[in-house]
Formats: C-alpha cells, structure tokens, sequence
C-alpha cells in the first residue's frame, strides 16, 4: 500500500504532496493531472524494479523520456525528477513502513539519463509522535508502528542492497494501471495464463478462466457482474459491458494483489450505475488494517464525472481528492501552472481544501441549481 506520494520535476508536478487512503477517487477536469499523477507511481513502480535510465525510455506514456521532466517558465527541462512514495511491504520480522525515492537527472540526449532509487524507514524521517499522527490520519492501527517495529536505521540505501529490495519490487509488480481496449479484450487468450489483467485487457478470457475456478471468488464476481450489468448475457457484448467485466476481473484477482489504478472505470456505463460501479471496486479494496502486513489491494480511481463525485462524497468522503492546475507565484521565480492536491473540507487554510460551495458548483457543471439548493 503507498500512504504517501511525493512528485517534483515530472510534467506538471513541483512540490507535489498527497497523502492516499487505501480507496481513493481523484476528481478533476481534463488536464488537471490526474493521468500524470497515476503515470507517475507506475513509473516509480517500474524503476523500482529496473533503476535505469533505459526505463524510462521503454515506458514513457505520451510521449519520450524528455516529455516526463517538467517545463520551466523558460521552456527548459528541470534538471531532476524526484517521485517518493511511503510504502507498507511484508518482511520477515512484520511489516516495514518504508520511504522509497528515486531522482532521475536530466541529461541531453544522446546522454543517458541517470536514476538514483533509494529505500529509507519513514521512522527516520518523523518523531515517535509525529509517526504517531501519521499513521493515525491514514486509519493504520498505532500499535502496528511502535518503537522497534519493522527495518530500523535504514537511511538512503540503494534499492538493490536494501534487505527490503526484494519485497518491494516484489510489491510493486502489481502496481498496475488498468485501461482496458475493446479490441484486445476481444483476443483469445490462453488456458496457461496465469498473469494478472493485462493493461489493455488482452488477457481478460484467462483471468476470468482463472477466477472460475475459486468457487467462492467467482460467486462473488458474478454477483458484482450482476448488479451491474443485469442483462448480461455472454462476453462477446459492448465495448462498455467487457470494461466492466475486465475492471471487476481485475479488483476480483486475489493472486495479484497490490495497487490497482483505473482511469475513468465509468466510462461506457451509464450514469445509474457509476454508484454501484464505486461501490463494488470499494469493496473489494483491503481495509487499513489488513494492509498492515504488506498484502492486500489498494485501488486509485480517477474520474471528471459529477455522479462519481456524489457517490464518493456519500460512502468515502475522505478518499475523495480534486486535483486542478493553478499558477503558482512567488520564492523568487517566474509564474508556473501546477497541478495540485485538496480535499473536501468546511474550513481550512485559503486554497488548501474544497469548499461545500466548489462541491455544489461540481455537482451542478450547468448551473440548473442556486448554490444554495
């Protein structure tokens, strides 16, 4: 499970901060950095893994490995990418809550870019107290994070000589952003596969094989299916009706646990659904205190979408995060648009949380209703 993600230097991130619950909703309109951001733990996921400059080549999404560093006002790339992430693993003593940063340098090309991936203990970082409250704002047990508890003394350690580097690119092998395509979804697949849903859904027939075969697993699948798509009959249907089979498919996997990242999952269903649609990714979501031990699933959904928005506000308000581009001012530098965080909140610091009025205006995008109805 990530607790916290840190961005600056990638695309539109500088000083980016966001602390995640295990099941979060990110709203926003186009542009406002909701791809970017889930882009960005994929790709920490993924030099995790590999800490090389050539991962960044192989797995830039739209566009190359220049198009990831952010723009100054003066066009030119900031000269390091920094992605951190606060991570749960499952070690051999308990769990580990660990920091895990990497920093890539800019370098012109045909230069390689250079990466840095470091594992730290977030204790390192914060007072016992301090832990304390952390942990408590994520809905973690306190006990869990005591004194003596987990990987101590583990300061800016490279990946790959961390005793907790195994487990953690073990973890993020399933921190998996999940587009599905008709086209793909529509592929036979093979019996022998036992890999998680592809990204594009190619797989999708295995998976469901697969799931079939856990009586219990699959009653619940099928119960999921129903409320949602009631008039099912086969899997050969609408492009809409096989995204939601694979997004079930996907959360239903119990043999690839980890961070599952859905953009728009409302897309092609119709708007009655979307609660049901949330609420059924929700509840296969781990609760906090199972993901205490390292395993479990925790889901990252983005949506521009209202009715999204009103379902969330109901059963998860907390999980619920806007994100929007805003120009940012001051420390001495030109003015620069930035994608930032802010949750739903009555009062607060100017600019830090969404007020009821924002929340009204988003529910309401035709201005039908007065603000106060």
């Amino acid at each position: 499970m990530i607790t916290r993600i840190e961005i600056d230097g990638y695309k539109s991130f500088e000083g980016f901060v966001l602390d995640l619950q295990p099941f979060a909703v990110l709203l926003g309109a186009n542009a406002s950095g909701k791809s970017n951001l889930l882009e960005a733990v994929d790709l920490l996921g993924r030099l995790i893994r590999e800490p090389t400059g050539q991962t960044l080549v192989d797995h830039a999404r739209r566009g190359g490995p220049k198009e990831l560093f952010r723009r100054g006002p003066d066009g030119h790339p900031a000269r390091t990418m920094r992605i951190a992430a606060d991570v749960i693993v499952g070690g051999q003593s308990g769990p580990c809550f660990l920091r895990v940063v990497a920093r890539v340098l800019y370098a012109d090309p045909p230069e390689p870019l250079h990466v840095e991936v470091e594992v730290g203990n977030v204790r390192d970082h914060l007072t016992d107290a301090e832990m304390r409250e952390y942990v408590c704002s994520l809905g973690l047990p306190p006990a869990v994070w005591g004194p003596g508890t987990g990987e101590t003394h583990v300061t800016g350690i490279p990946v790959q000589e961390s005793r907790y580097g195994k487990e953690i690119a073990a973890a993020t092998r399933n921190w998996r952003i999940i587009e599905p395509s008709p086209k793909a979804m529509r592929v036979a697949s093979s019996t022998y596969d036992t890999a998680p849903l592809a990204e594009d859904g190619r797989n999708l027939g295995a998976v469901l094989g697969r799931l079939s075969r856990d009586p219990e697993n699959w009653y619940d699948f099928k119960a999921d299916a129903a409320a949602l798509l009631p008039d099912l009959a086969d899997i050969t249907a609408s492009a809409g009706t096989l995204r939601v089979l694979a997004l079930l498919a996907a959360a239903h996997d119990s043999a690839h646990e980890g961070v599952l990242m859905f953009e728009e999952p409302e897309n092609g269903l119709h708007p009655s659904r979307i609660p049901q649609l949330l609420s059924r990714l929700r509840g296969r979501t781990s609760d906090p205190a199972s993901l205490t031990s390292g395993h479990g699933r925790q889901t990252l959904v983005t949506s521009h979408s209202p009715v999204a928005l009103a379902a969330a506000l109901e059963e998860v308000r907390e999980s619920v995060v806007f994100l929007d581009t805003v120009t940012r001012f001051g420390d001495g530098l030109p003015p620069r648009k930035l994608t930032r965080a802010r949750k739903v909140a009555e009062s607060g610091e100017r600019g830090t949380f969404v007020t009821p009025l924002e929340v009204r205006k988003y529910l309401d995008p035709v201005g039908r209703f007065t603000p106060g109805a």
